[in-house]
């Protein structure tokens, strides 16, 4: 059951994130050339489209090794859970680094 849990939220963690990072790519020219930006350079897309490849990677393997700390009776559920969890934790990482460039 835990294996049905971790995929669970491994895959559908992969797709929000597939999405929210999509979402950055398609507005990165904006959000890095508006008005008060601190660094207007391509250089700043490549550092935060890098942290957010990092971000993406790193909560999907937590998505999928917290699909394994405990049983219970409703895997699907409870690895759809775990992924909205994880790709609200990579959302407001997204915030936060476009915020900070």
């Amino acid at each position: 059951m835990r294996l049905y849990v971790a995929l669970t939220a491994l895959l559908a963690t992969a797709v929000g994130v597939g999405v929210l990072f999509f979402a950055n790519s398609v507005l990165s020219p904006v959000l890095i050339g508006g008005p008060g930006s601190t660094c207007p350079e391509p250089d700043c897309g490549l550092g935060a489209g890098l942290w957010l490849i990092a971000g993406a990677v790193a909560v999907v393997l937590v998505a999928f090794l917290a699909g394994f700390l405990r049983h219970v009776e409703r895997p699907i559920r409870r690895g759809l859970w775990i992924a909205l969890w994880c790709t609200v934790i990579y959302l407001l990482e997204s915030i936060v680094v476009w915020v900070l460039i």
